[in-house]
C-alpha cells in the first residue's frame, strides 16, 4: 500500500537522473517488507511505512506484502521510473539474503547499486520482540530513520576490470597441494609447485593403508603424483622454500629459493652412490625406523626420482662423485632464487605430527622407552616398504609384542600439555591399525585407551565395530603414566577406565601414541609472509568457517588440506578441489571486478603515524620511505578497520563516513531526523 508518493517533472533518460553528482537533492523511495507474517505479525508495517513518509527527503513510502517477489522489485523499479528517486530504502530481512536483489534492480534502472541501504527489521525487531509489539514498532521506525539518514549520503561506488596474471602458485606438494595443482593445470593453468621437502606425495605416501577402506595409499597417490610431475602445465619445484610475496589477487609477485640437491637432473636413479656412500643416517621419510646414506632418495618411488646429497652430514669423500656412471654428481651446484608472477595462491603446506616427548609422563624418545612410539612410526613399520617386511616388531628386541597399548588424544583435548582442539582422524588410524594387527596376530592383546572414540563419516562406524568384533579391546580413559621395571624393562600403562572405575596397570609390550595434528613448522613465518592470519590455535585462518573455508583473510590466497586444520585424506581433497577452483576462477576469467568501496585519505590530516596499516588484516594499505600511506585498491576487503584507530579521521571508508555513521546514531538514539 502506498503511504506517500511525490512525484517529480520526467525527464527523456532517468538513468541521467540517478548519475547525477553527489550534490543532487536525494529523493529517497522507502519500502516495507510484510514479509508474509514473519514481520507484520508483530511490527505495525502501515504505521512504519507512514512514519517514513515524514522523514525528510523521503519521496514515496510503501508496504507490501513480499518486496522480494517479483511484483515486489517492480515497485522499486517503479519508483524510480515515475517518481525520480535516487536512493532507496528496504525495510525487511538481512541484507545478506536479499540485499543484492534490490541493489540489482535499481543497478537496472541505470542507479548505482551502492545507493541502496537494506535495514533489518525482521531479525532486529520482529523476531526478537513478538511479545512487545509497541517496542518493536518503536525500534523499527528508529532503525528505519537510521536507514534513511544513511541513505540520504550514499556516494557512487566505481566497479573496475583489474586483469589477472593467467598462472598460480601452490605451496606444498602434499595429497592437497597435488588435488590443487593437476586442478588447476587441468583448466589451462600454468602452476608453479612449490615443496620444502626432496620429494612430493606428503604424510600420505608413508602410509600402510588408507581408512576406512584399507587401500594401499600409493596405489591412490601414485597416479597423482606422476601426473603433476609430467604435466605440460606445472612447474615443479622442491627442496624450495618462499622467500617474498607481494601483491594482490590477481598479481602477486612471488619470490622464492631452491636449495641445490648438488645431483642434477641428468641422474639415472641407479643408486651406485647411495650404495657405496660410507655415512648412514636416520631416515627422516622413514620417520627413524631405517638408515639412509648421506647422498640418498627417501624412498623408492619417490619423485622427483633424482637422488639428494645431504650437504651437512656428508664427509665429502667424493666416492659418489667417482662412481656415478652419468657425473651426475655435482658439489659445485648452488642456490637459486626464482621470481614469479601469479594471479592466485593454494597454500597446502600440511601438518606435523605432534612430538609427544613434551608429555613427560609419557617418555616418548627416553632412553628404555624405545619401545613407545607413534602411529606414523607404526605405519612405516606395517608398510610393505618397511625393514621389517610388514611385520610389527618391538624396536627394542625385534620380537613380536604379545600386547599392544596404543593412547589416545596424545597432545590434543588437552588444555594443560597439548592442545584444546580433537584432530579428529587418531581414532580412526587407531582402529584401523589395531584390526590389522589382530588380524596379523589374533593371539596379540591389542587395547586402544580413549576418551571418546570418534569415527564419524560413511563406513567408519563399521570399522569399530568390525574392531570391537575381532578382539580389540577398548578401555575409556586417559593414561596417566607409562612406567618401566628397570629389572625386566617390562612397560606398564597406568590408567582408570572411567566406565567401571577401576584403576588398571595394562602390560605393554608396544605403546602406540596416537598423537595429534599440529601447524607445520614455519607456519608463523610463512603467515607473515603471505600476510594472513592464524587461528587460535596456529592454523592458518580461514575468512568464514562455515560459507568459506578455502579462502584466507587476504583476497586471492587460497587454503587447501590441513594448513587450515586437521582433516583426514578425503576431506583434504575435497577442500584443495575447492580451493582450486575458486583460485582458477578469476585467472580463466582473466579480470576481476573491483567495487571501490575503499577508504580514501586526506593527505592535509594524515600524520604518517602508520597506525592504519598495523590493523589492516588483508594487508591493503602500504608505508612509502615518509610514512604515507596508501591504499591497495585490490587487496582492500572494505572492513573498516582502519578508520576507528586514526587518531585526525584522515582516513574514511566511502559510505561508512564518521558523517553517515553519526546520522545513523543520532536516529538510533531517538535524535530525530537531520535534514541538511
Amino acid at each position: 500500500m502506498t503511504i506517500k508518493e511525490e512525484k517529480v517533472e520526467k525527464t527523456e533518460n532517468v538513468n541521467e537522473i540517478s548519475k547525477e553528482s553527489d550534490t543532487e537533492e536525494p529523493r529517497i523511495g522507502v519500502f516495507v517488507c510484510h514479509c508474509g507474517h514473519n514481520i507484520a505479525s508483530t511490527v505495525d508495517v502501515a504505521k512504519v511505512a507512514n512514519y517514513a513518509g515524514s522523514l525528510p527527503n523521503v519521496v514515496k513510502a510503501e508496504h507490501y506484502m513480499f518486496m522480494c517477489s517479483k511484483p515486489g522489485v517492480q515497485m522499486v523499479k517503479d519508483s524510480i521510473k515515475e517518481l525520480g528517486v535516487n536512493r532507496t530504502v528496504v525495510a525487511s530481512c538481512s541484507k545478506n539474503q536479499h540485499g543484492k536483489t534490490f541493489a540489482r534492480a535499481i543497478e537496472e534502472m541505470g542507479l548505482n547499486k551502492h545507493r541502496h541501504q537494506q535495514v533489518n527489521v525482521r531479525e532486529y525487531c520482529s523476531w526478537v520482540h513478538q511479545k512487545e509489539k509497541e517496542k518493536a514498532n518503536q525500534k523499527a521506525m528508529q532503525l528505519l530513520e537510521a536507514g534513511v539518514n544513511r541513505a540520504r549520503k550514499l556516494e557512487d561506488v566505481e566497479t573496475r576490470k583489474v586483469k589477472t596474471t593467467k598462472a598460480a602458485l601452490v605451496i606444498g606438494a602434499g595429497i592437497a597441494g597435488l588435488r590443487a595443482a593437476h586442478d588447476m593445470a587441468e583448466l589451462g593453468i600454468p602452476v608453479y609447485l612449490v615443496e620444502k621437502e626432496s620429494t612430493i606425495g606428503g604424510h600420505m605416501t608413508r602410509l600402510n593403508k588408507t581408512f576406512p577402506t584399507l587401500e594401499c595409499p600409493q596405489c591412490s597417490i601414485s597416479p597423482l603424483t606422476n601426473g603433476v610431475a609430467n604435466h605440460p602445465l606445472i612447474e615443479l619445484y622442491t627442496n624450495a622454500h618462499i622467500k617474498n610475496i607481494e601483491g594482490s589477487l590477481g598479481n602477486f609477485e612471488v619470490e622464492f629459493e631452491i636449495k641445490p640437491r648438488y645431483v642434477k637432473d641428468n641422474c639415472t636413479s641407479c643408486g651406485e652412490c647411495a650404495e657405496h656412500c660410507p655415512v648412514e643416517l636416520p631416515s627422516e621419510w622413514d620417520m627413524g625406523m631405517s638408515m639412509r646414506k648421506a647422498i640418498y632418495k627417501a624412498y623408492p618411488q619417490a619423485i622427483p626420482a633424482t637422488y639428494i646429497r645431504d650437504k651437512k652430514n656428508c664427509i665429502e669423500c667424493n666416492t659418489c662423485v667417482n662412481i656415478c656412471p652419468v657425473q651426475a654428481v655435482d658439489f659445485s651446484m648452488e642456490s637459486e632464487t626464482k621470481t614469479v608472477k601469479v594471479g592466485s595462491i593454494v597454500v597446502a603446506a600440511g601438518y606435523d605430527e605432534y612430538d609427544p616427548s613434551e608429555i613427560e609422563a609419557y617418555h616418548y624418545g627416553q632412553k628404555g622407552y624405545e619401545d613407545v612410539i607413534t602411529q606414523l612410526k607404526l605405519e612405516r613399520m606395517l608398510s610393505p616398504t618397511s625393514l621389517t617386511n610388514s611385520e610389527v616388531l618391538r624396536p627394542s628386541d625385534g620380537k613380536i609384542p604379545k600386547s599392544v597399548v596404543m593412547i589416545q588424544c596424545v597432545g590434543s583435548r588437552n588444555d594443560q600439555v597439548g592442545n584444546e582442539y580433537c584432530t579428529g582422524v587418531c581414532c580412526k588410524f587407531a582402529v584401523k591399525n589395531a584390526r590389522i594387527i589382530k588380524e596379523m596376530y589374533p593371539d596379540t592383546d591389542v587395547t586402544i585407551c580413549y576418551i571418546d572414540v570418534r569415527t564419524p563419516g560413511l563406513n567408519f562406524e563399521e570399522l569399530y565395530k568390525s574392531a570391537q568384533e575381532i578382539g580389540v579391546r577398548f578401555i575409556r580413559g586417559r593414561p596417566s603414566e607409562i612406567v618401566r621395571n628397570p629389572l625386566t624393562g617390562e612397560l606398564r600403562v597406568i590408567v582408570e577406565d572411567t566406565l567401571s572405575q577401576t584403576p588398571l596397570q595394562l602390560r605393554a609390550d608396544l605403546v602406540v601414541l596416537s598423537a595429534a595434528m599440529v601447524p607445520p613448522e614455519g607456519i608463523g613465518p610463512l603467515g607473515s609472509k603471505l600476510h594472513v592470519l592464524r587461528s587460535k590455535e596456529g592454523f592458518l585462518k580461514e575468512f568464514h568457517i562455515k560459507m568459506n573455508p578455502t579462502l584466507s583473510s587476504k583476497g586471492g590466497i587460497f587454503l587447501a588440506g590441513t594448513i587450515q586444520g586437521p582433516k583426514d585424506i578425503s576431506e583434504s581433497v575435497a577442500h584443495a578441489g575447492s580451493a582450486a577452483a575458486l583460485a582458477a576462477a578469476p585467472l580463466v576469467k582473466g579480470y576481476i571486478e573491483k567495487e571501490m568501496l575503499i577508504p580514501t585519505i586526506d593527505y592535509d590530516l594524515c600524520v604518517n603515524c602508520g597506525l592504519c596499516k598495523t590493523v589492516c588484516a588483508p594487508a591493503a594499505i602500504d608505508l612509502d620511505e615518509n610514512g604515507t600511506p596508501s591504499v591497495n585498491e585490490v587487496a582492500c576487503k572494505s572492513c573498516g578497520m582502519c578508520m576507528p584507530v586514526c587518531p585526525t579521521k584522515a582516513i574514511q571508508l566511502i559510505n561508512f563516513s564518521d558523517d553517515q555513521l553519526l546520522d545513523e546514531i543520532i536516529a538510533l538514539s531517538g535524535g530525530g531526523a537531520i535534514c541538511e
